[in-house]
């Protein structure tokens, strides 16, 4: 008895210890933490070093060593604990960063080129910016290989083909740098020899061509946040049909453009300048953004109306107006003249009617799902069925709320009131930031309440794309939840984050991704989401202000027919 009292005393003085040093761990972290952010990188040194010596496996804890050795001058000691960090799998790109930093300090220009290009393909941010400005890379700028990094000095190229020369061979250069295992998508061989091919006609092609025909290339990685984005700005500023065209169920219909040209707006178009629509969708999609062939089909409708790209396939004059053909009410065929004005990519990029334009959107009382576009989020409760309508249109924090806080609110709203069913609305949504969707979801998943087969509806569609096919694919996972509407325009696994690329002459945007996003599900292979219910409006119930989506959910609670899982 003696002898088991006896071990269970030191067994107790263990544990206490034990719970002593995690405390005291605690407090060191806490400490730590607070001097950083001080700058105080003498005892910011002292802290750190004692916390990696206890605990090697976080490489959060090594890349700060890191960088505060840097801060102290300490080159060689702050190379080793961001080793460390790259160990650990932590800040791969900015550990990278600063031990090429560190290295050009010691002079040892080789290294530190290999540490910057290793910085670059783990994702660098403001890649440009930085390599261009840091003065502590300053022993680097003379060097050849160096200057591959960077764009070219553009005061030394006067000639109109070796400017195009040297955009085309430096976007090459950034896209095979900085993309995501590219050879994956493009094979290295015919991405040589097509570039090859575009320079060689440099010459014979316009300005425009050259540009449409490097949207072609990066469209044939197949990857929707990689892409040339038409030019919006600039001396080869494109221009645009001022119209938005939309695939409702009953065709390609003008969903907004200009005032005087209202006569078009929730019309049907049949052809521009004389060619069917579909014909010039089939043209406009070998140019779009690739990510599956929903997101091709809408970024088409967009590349329809831009008169360079239909004077590159041949569906265009060199004019500064296009003739559309549509259908009146009456069924009848007619044409009207649009003049052209300058590009800007609002139409697509944006969820509500362009200012100054006029919409099919336009109605005195709005549906739910055009009511507030404005907002990134909001929700309301429709006392006839008890349900709570959700609209989602970007993943981002407001001012005034964090998405984390929405969520709770939502979710106490929905405890405490009479709620059948929630409807979460994401058609609208292009994305954002994918690492906000954890605290908006696991408010869901932890309703008992709602999180209930027959009881979560999400709307999907054309536009659910990036970080809003991230939140998706963990409510298809993680949930109970019901997809309606029209298939996603993003695919569940993909590669995202794209970095910009800024062409020194041309001055076009293009942009490379660099990250690989995984299902929840290993191997998910699917190119869209595709919703249960499959649901596409008409312009008719556009029109008329009805949403089909809200109307079948609330038929369904109203039967209390439960969808079979």
């Amino acid at each position: 008895m003696q002898n088991h009292l006896h071990w269970l005393t030191i067994t107790v003085i263990l544990i206490c210890c034990h719970l002593d040093t995690n405390a005291q761990s605690f407090e060191l972290l806490s400490q730590a933490n607070q001097v950083y952010d001080e700058h105080n990188w003498e005892r910011a040194f002292d802290l750190y070093t004692e916390i990696t010596a206890g605990n090697p496996f976080n490489g959060e804890y090594w890349h700060r060593l890191g960088l505060i050795q840097k801060q102290q001058h300490d080159y060689r000691k702050s190379i080793e604990s961001l080793k460390n960090a790259i160990a650990c799998g932590s800040h791969l790109a900015e550990s990278y960063y600063t031990i090429g930093i560190n290295y050009s300090l010691l002079g040892d220009s080789a290294r530190a080129l290999i540490h910057l290009r290793q910085a670059i393909r783990h994702g660098l941010s403001n890649r440009q910016e930085r390599l261009l400005n840091d003065t502590d890379l300053d022993r680097l700028r003379g060097l050849d290989s160096f200057k591959k990094l960077i764009p070219p000095d553009t005061s030394k190229t006067t000639s109109r083909i070796a400017q195009w020369h040297e955009d085309i061979q430096f976007l090459k250069s950034q896209v095979e740098l900085t993309h995501y295992r590219l050879p994956d998508f493009y094979p290295q061989k015919k991405w040589d020899e097509d570039f090859k091919n575009l320079t060689s006609q440099i010459a014979e092609l316009k300005d425009y061509e050259i540009i449409v025909a490097l949207m072609g290339l990066m469209h044939q990685i197949g990857v929707g946040h990689s892409y040339v984005m038409p030019p919006s700005s600039g001396k080869h500023q494109f221009h645009q049909i001022p119209i938005e065209l939309y695939d409702f169920r009953d065709g390609i219909f003008i969903k907004q453009t200009l005032p005087k040209y209202r006569a078009l707006v929730g019309k049907k178009v049949i052809s521009i300048n004389g060619i069917s629509i579909e014909k010039i969708l089939e043209e406009a999609s070998t140019v779009a953004i690739a990510e599956n062939k929903i997101m091709k089909r809408r970024s088409s409708l967009l590349y329809a109306t831009l008169h360079e790209v239909l004077m590159t396939f041949g569906l265009a004059a060199d004019s500064n107006t296009s003739i559309i053909g549509y259908r009146d009410e009456n069924g009848e065929e007619r044409t009207l003249p649009v003049k052209h004005q300058l590009f800007s990519p609002d139409t697509f990029l944006n969820r509500k009617t362009m200012e100054g334009w006029v919409s099919m959107d336009n109605t005195l009382n709005p549906p739910l799902f055009l009511s507030r576009l404005e907002k990134k989020y909001w929700f309301t409760y429709v006392s006839d069925p008890q349900i709570v309508y959700c609209q989602i249109n970007e993943i981002g924090n407001e001012k005034e709320q964090s998405l984390k806080e929405f969520g709770e609110n939502l979710i106490r709203f929905i405890e405490t009131n009479e709620v059948k069913a929630l409807i979460l609305d994401l058609r609208f949504n292009l994305g954002g930031s994918g690492r906000l969707n954890k605290d908006f979801l696991t408010n869901i998943i932890k309703s008992e309440k709602i999180n209930k087969h027959g009881k979560l509806f999400t709307v999907i569609g054309n536009m659910t794309f990036s970080a809003a096919i991230l939140l998706s694919t963990q409510l298809d996972q993680y949930t109970e939840n019901i997809f309606i509407g029209e298939p996603s325009g993003g695919r569940p696994s993909h590669v995202g984050d794209d970095n910009e690329i800024s062409l020194p002459h041309s001055e076009l945007k293009a942009y490379a991704s660099k990250s690989f996003w995984q299902s929840p599900v290993p191997y998910d292979e699917r190119n869209w989401i595709a919703p249960e219910l499959f649901i596409q409006p008409s312009s008719k119930e556009w029109k008329q202000g009805i949403d089909p989506c809200l109307d079948n959910v609330i038929e369904i609670i109203n039967k209390n027919n439960q969808i079979q899982p």
